[in-house]
């Protein structure tokens, strides 16, 4: 194999060039990295990843040990470990065991070689061995031992208190007499979740039996279980595999049938299936565990002894079955979230017997429909734009019974960071939040990663390459980034704009007036646009137009879409929208995508919200449409298929944040956001005589995008485009 030395010699350059270059420290000129990379080519050579961390003089590896694959908890563990673990280059290593002590060794000592920061185990040792022999730091999972190693910390939830839950849970379910499924009961969590159920049955006067082994007999005590002379009514399990077992077996039986299965399973975004689960989130662990080995790296202060996760237990949509069910009639944006649900009203029909139908309309469409529907409406729920809720909230809406119970729990599982904007009008309490959103910045992380691209930007502005904080940095950024300005720029285009219409063109300029301290309404409450800080920023915002394709762009998806197919840099999105760039068949930019908040930190709050018609005769259907569209598992799935519903509890769900990693991001984004400027002025605005109520948000949207969209378009300078702007605004909003 190529040698640094080989390279240096082909390449006409030091040792030390060679070893900065194949480092990606940034103080080579991009002459000599050329010539690096392409002798590095020629040769063949591939720098070993941990032999540069070891050069760096530390060892990021992991090593995950498990008893073995097959089951799904120890999957999503070490998904979870090595999610958390992957944007800070630490390599993550998976073994199995077989649950045996001698094979754990031999894996242990291996581990050992690679001189790993941490090893997380699911030990099949009873009792502290003294099997760790370096320094590396051991976190047990699981099972513990009964000396538990000097140092060393547990990670696990409560299986006792599982265990007592799926028996009581049994015993409401009408069974008695019932057989309990389960890993050999010496381990630690085995023996509790048994001890749990046997606590529950006994004081409820149940019986029970306990079939217990390893797991590489599984299948042995599924036969066992099945051909029992005892008719069980029903089984506990300790691993939902359990029930695959249960069920292939049942096939060589003449009662082809088995009992009602209820089973302890690692969280999944599914809902359905042929066992009654009760969930425990081992990837949530698994993330829990990353973090703690970040904090050991950075020497952070970090829990001592254990790291308890609760229980997530059963899932039980509240909703509740019909005898004459009505058909509701709902009124939506058509995009993302509204596809999403369209794929999964089938269940709600089959659990209540409500039918649904969606009429979908587009974003100009909707406004003219709901603004109809403020004299009489035809439909029994209605999405309305957030930003339309001072104009239309009070004429379409019921007020919702903010007391009540199942109210009171929708609204306890939103991110506590959703601006009231998404409820309130006035005192009143109209809507919930249906598909909010905030905008975000989205980047080529591997752009700004690689080391050639960051020494040409450095010798041509004289600063690193970073993430831009600053309006004046996304412009520079996106001028280096387009090919018309620099032709070695791997994308052609800088950034996107959005102004084919006029609203979009408002919401796209309007987060840089704010991070430059621009105000659209005086102290007065009156509009105030042509001022020097908003024709500054209106000038920036044309000057950011030469550096995208100069399309204008009617909405977010052709942006996205453009970001998707490898041709921009980098965008300002609606975060509700950026799905588009993974489901696109065409993406060139899987695991390449970065997300921040937008410069200046002052984005735009978006998306709608969801609200009974004032029109409609069927509140308790619409009530139940509601408890099930925000219960954990139905917004979860549509978040995953590509839609948004907020829940506290998706930040949890880690099948959901491996696909759109921005949605914690985008959590803390909605506390910055802002939208409904006009309401927010209160006491001042009531004291020059104007109506913090029914201001018309989408007429002054429209206004001053199209003045917008005039200065970008080169029909008027923006002296003259706010002018016009202005006197619209006066003769619209004159009295408000």
């Amino acid at each position: 194999m190529a040698t640094i030395k080989d390279i240096a010699s082909l390449a006409g350059v030091s040792h030390g060039t060679v070893s900065n270059v194949l480092n990606g420290r940034g103080n080579v000129s991009v002459e000599k990295i050329t010539l690096v990379e392409n002798a590095a080519k020629q040769l063949g050579y591939t720098i070993n990843a941990q032999a540069r961390q070891l050069r760096k003089g530390s060892s990021k590896r992991v090593g995950v040990v498990v008893p073995q694959f097959e089951l799904k908890k120890y999957r999503d563990l070490f998904l979870g470990i090595e999610q958390e673990l992957r944007d800070h280059e630490y390599e993550v290593d998976l073994y199995y065991s077989n649950d045996l002590n001698y094979y754990e060794e031999k894996v242990l000592q291996k581990i050992e070689t690679t001189n790993p920061m941490a090893i997380v185990m699911v030990s099949s040792f009873l009792k502290d061995v003294n099997i760790l022999r370096g320094d590396s730091s051991l976190i047990l999972v699981e099972r513990k031992m009964e000396n538990m190693p000097e140092g060393a910390v547990f990670c696990g939830f409560d299986y006792e208190l599982a265990g007592k839950e799926m028996a009581k849970r049994c015993i409401r379910d009408g069974h008695r007499n019932i057989a309990v499924f389960t890993g050999n009961t010496k381990y630690t969590n085995y023996g509790l979740f048994v001890k749990g159920i046997e606590t529950a049955l006994t004081e409820s006067g149940c019986t029970c039996r306990v079939f217990s082994s390893d797991d590489t007999v599984r299948v042995h005590m599924a036969f066992e279980l099945l051909t029992d002379g005892d008719e069980f009514d029903a089984v506990i399990t300790s691993d939902l595999e359990n029930s695959e077992y249960l069920k292939a077996v049942s096939e060589y039986r003449e009662q082809g049938e088995i009992p009602p299965v209820y089973a302890l399973a690692s969280k999944e975004v599914r809902t359905e299936g042929d066992a009654v689960k009760y969930e425990l989130n081992y990837r949530l662990c698994g993330k829990m565990i990353g973090q703690y080995i970040e904090k050991l790296e950075q020497e952070e202060p970090v829990p001592d002894g254990f790291l308890n996760l609760s229980n997530d237990g059963f899932h039980r949509c509240p909703v509740t079955s019909f005898e004459n069910p009505p058909e509701l009639k709902i009124l939506m944006l058509s995009g993302p979230t509204c596809r999403a649900l369209n794929q999964l009203l089938p269940q709600f029909t089959r659990k209540t017997g409500i039918k649904v139908k969606l009429m979908e309309a587009g974003y100009d469409e909707l406004y003219r429909m709901v603004k109809s529907c403020a004299q009489f409406s035809p439909y029994d729920l209605i999405r309305l734009d957030m930003a339309w809720m001072s104009e239309l909230g009070e004429k379409l809406f019921l007020p919702l019974p903010a007391e009540e119970p199942w109210l009171k729990e929708i609204r306890g599982n939103f991110s506590v960071n959703l601006s009231d904007d998404y409820y309130i009008v006035g005192e009143k309490c109209l809507t919930l939040p249906f598909d909010p959103s905030v905008q975000m910045l989205y980047y080529r992380k591997d752009l700004f990663q690689d080391a050639r691209i960051r020494r040409e930007f450095y010798e041509v502005y004289r600063r690193q390459l970073e993430v831009p904080e600053t309006f004046e940095e996304y412009d520079e950024i996106a001028r280096f980034f387009t090919r018309r300005y620099h032709k070695n720029s791997p994308v052609s285009y800088g950034t996107s704009l959005v102004f084919g219409s006029s609203v979009v063109a408002a919401c796209d300029y309007l987060p840089r007036l704010k991070a430059c301290g621009g105000k659209i309404f005086d102290e007065s409450g009156n509009i105030s646009l042509n001022t020097e800080t908003v024709k500054k920023t209106l000038l920036s915002y044309r000057n950011a137009f030469d550096y995208t394709d100069r399309e204008t762009n009617s909405w977010w998806r052709k942006a996205m879409e453009d970001f998707s197919g490898g041709r921009v840099a980098m965008n300002i999105v609606f975060a509700n929208y950026a799905s588009i760039m993974l489901h696109s068949k065409e993406s060139e930019v899987l695991g390449k995508i970065g997300f921040a908040p937008v410069p200046g930190d002052c984005p735009m709050l978006g998306g709608g919200v969801l609200g009974i018609s004032k029109d409609t005769k069927k509140q308790e259907a619409c009530r139940e449409f509601l408890k099930w569209i925000y219960d954990e598992k139905t917004a979860a799935l549509i978040t995953y298929l590509g839609g948004y519903i907020n829940h506290k509890k998706i930040k949890e769900n880690l099948d959901v944040l491996e696909l759109y990693p921005w949605l914690e991001d985008m959590d803390k984004a909605f506390a910055t956001g802002w939208r409904r400027d006009f309401e927010h002025l209160g006491s001042k605005c009531g004291a020059a005589g104007h109506s913090t109520e029914g201001f018309n948000e989408f007429e002054f949207e429209d206004i001053l995008g199209n003045a917008v969209r005039a200065v970008v378009s080169g029909i008027m300078n923006p002296e003259e485009a706010l002018d016009a702007a202005q006197q619209r605004c006066e003769q619209a909003f004159s009295g408000k």
